[in-house]
């Protein structure tokens, strides 16, 4: 049960901190296509971080991962093209017990390569 309410909790606020973002902010984005990598790491109800978006040696978690498909889960990375708005800051992603910094996009479109 403890650990379940911790799961819960930690969901929570990963949740809460990926949404709240200021509006204001969102004026200083950059939105480009590049080559990257997209990973699968598993759903947050079992300790996973859900999908990471790699581009050179930068990870980048998806602010809209919801809105990308269940065909992308798979066990190994796939190569993409991705249209990104990058906004040019870092969030705290709670991946399991542990909270991790992350640069913050909204994918737009992506394309398998």
């Amino acid at each position: 049960m403890r650990r379940i309410y911790l799961l819960s909790l930690s969901l929570l606020s990963a949740l809460l901190m990926i949404t709240s973002c200021d509006e204001d902010e969102e004026d200083s984005h950059t939105t480009y296509t590049s080559d990257a990598m997209l990973t699968w790491s598993g759903d947050y109800a079992v300790d996973g971080c859900g999908f990471i978006l790699t581009i050179g040696d930068e990870q980048y978690k998806p602010t809209n991962e919801q809105d990308i498909s269940s065909y992308y889960k798979t066990d190994t990375p796939t190569p993409v093209e991705a249209l990104i708005i990058d906004y040019r800051k870092k969030g705290q992603i709670g991946c399991g017990l542990s909270v991790t910094k992350m640069n913050l996009v909204k994918v737009v479109s992506l394309r398998k390569l």
